[in-house]
Formats: C-alpha cells, structure tokens, sequence
C-alpha cells in the first residue's frame, strides 16, 4: 500500500465483509513508505501491518508473502475492493482443484462515487481486456495478460520456490510469466471478481501507465520476449495513429484520455530501456 489513505478503508472493509470467519484468514498489509495516513486508517482494522522502505511492486509483495502464515497467499491492492464471497471462491477452487498452483480472476472498474475521468479510464479498460468467460488454464504467454496482481492467489511455496517477485521493481506479469515458463498450473476463473478504482486525475493516469510501460520492458526483456526495433516502432505508432484519428471520433474526450494513456505507457516503456532492473522514478 503506498498513500492509499482515501481508498484502502473501502478495500479492508470489503475484505473482512467475506463470508468465511473471521479465524479462518489473517489479512497482512504491508505499508511502502507512505507519506499520507495509509498506516493509521490500516490499523483501524484487525490486520498485520509492516513497512518496507524498498520501493516498487516486487519488494512490499515479497514482504507479505515471506511472513504470511497460511497455505494460500491471496493478493489484492489497495486502491480495489473485493466481492463477498472472493476468499471462499478462492479456497474453494484450490480444494477443487489441488493440482492448480495460482488462480485469478477479472477486474473491473468500480462504479460508486467516481468523478468522470475514472469512468472514462474505467470504459476504456473495460475495451481493452478480453476476459475468458469460462474456467480456463493459463498454458501459454499469450494468456499471461489475464491474471492480475490486484485479484489472484498462489500457493505460498510455489512463490517461494519461484523466488517471488523480481526486485527491486518487479511486476506481475513478469511473475505470471515466470511460473507459466516453469509450467506451474495457472487458471483463470471469470466467478472471482474484483473492482479496480482507477485514479481521478491526469497526474495520476501518468504515473500509472508509466509505471506499467517500464514493468512491460522489464518482463519482455528478462525474457527475450519481442524486444526487437519492429515490436518499439509498433508501440510507438500507436498513440500517434490515435492522435491522427481524433478529427473522426464522436467522444473526443475518451480519445484523448487514451492517447493520453498510450503516450504515458511508451513513455515508460522507452524509460525502461535505458533504465533496466529499476524502479519508475517518482514524480
């Protein structure tokens, strides 16, 4: 959690509103040095809390992992809220099916109370996703897109056997990938839902996409995935094609939101280039 004081209360409370007692789950929130009130509004609520200093995705994550003591680690972010039944979902599927190591579902963006720029974000990462609408394992990298780091759950050894996630950024794509490659049994289950509250302003939006602009070069060149002149050419094409585009869109706003989006996400993917195996600056 890092400055997450206007949102982490929604993704608490929604977690201790599961169905499944109370004795049954710890919730571990683990603080990456923020500057607000995320600490004091976290301890409001029966939960672990710990700080690391490190910043980025990978160094709180595997914090968390190291000290959770339960079989299953389930993770979510503090900036989303999760459904009712999303713990017995989640430990309902790896007793139905002990073989699977990780599981993840959908994210959707959250509706209550949003100021329109969530709600044009949040239309247009609905467009852009392609969620299996059925129970599906993750064989291949072209799935690995489809679990996310705010809404999924692995056995604790696996992750640990898999040494976590990479530091000192670290991503969840790059881990998904990483256990797809070891042939860990992933899946994807459309049942367990989460909601996402996307950031209400541009700033916000900037630091986000930039963020996960570096953390796609990262994963792509750790592992040689189309890293070549052809593939950034592509990358970078796309937001100029959306800008000569826009004299013919009806919702000029969306579009220039998600050109927005575009040249912040290859800003962060040029960043990533000359920046490997660290983390996004802050801005």
């Amino acid at each position: 959690a890092f400055n997450s004081a206007s949102t982490i209360s929604l993704t608490l409370s929604s977690i201790f509103s599961n169905d499944l007692p109370k004795e049954s789950y710890e919730v571990l929130v683990v603080d990456n040095d923020s500057s607000d009130e995320t600490v004091e509004v976290a301890k409001k609520y029966p939960v672990k809390v710990y700080h690391c200093p490190k910043r980025g995705i990978g160094p709180p994550r595997n914090l968390g992992i190291r000290n959770a003591t339960g079989d299953i680690v389930c993770l979510t972010d503090s900036d989303c809220v999760v459904e009712k039944q999303w713990l017995k979902k989640i430990r309902d599927f790896f007793k139905q099916h002990p073989d699977a190591d990780g599981i993840g579902g959908p994210v959707y963006p959250y509706a209550r109370g949003q100021n329109k720029i969530q709600k044009l974000t949040g239309e247009l990462f609905v467009e852009d996703q392609f969620f299996p609408q059925e129970l599906k394992e993750v064989q291949n990298s072209s799935m690995v897109g489809v679990l996310f780091g705010s809404n999924s759950a692995y056995k604790k050894d696996v992750l640990l056997r898999a040494g976590g996630y990479c530091e000192p950024g670290g991503s969840n794509l790059e881990l998904v990938w990483r256990l797809a490659s070891l042939k860990r049994k992933l899946f994807f289950n459309p049942a367990i839902r989460v909601s996402h509250i996307f950031p209400s302003g541009l700033r916000s939006i900037f630091k986000q996409q930039f963020r996960w602009g570096v953390q796609s070069t990262d994963m792509r060149r750790r592992h040689k995935v189309h890293t070549g002149t052809k593939d950034s050419i592509y990358f970078l094409y796309l937001p100029v094609k959306r800008f000569l585009s826009l004299p013919f869109q009806t919702d000029l706003e969306k579009e220039l939101l998600h050109l927005f989006q575009l040249a912040s996400y290859d800003l962060g993917r040029i960043y990533g280039i000359s920046n490997f195996d660290s983390c996004p600056p802050s801005f």
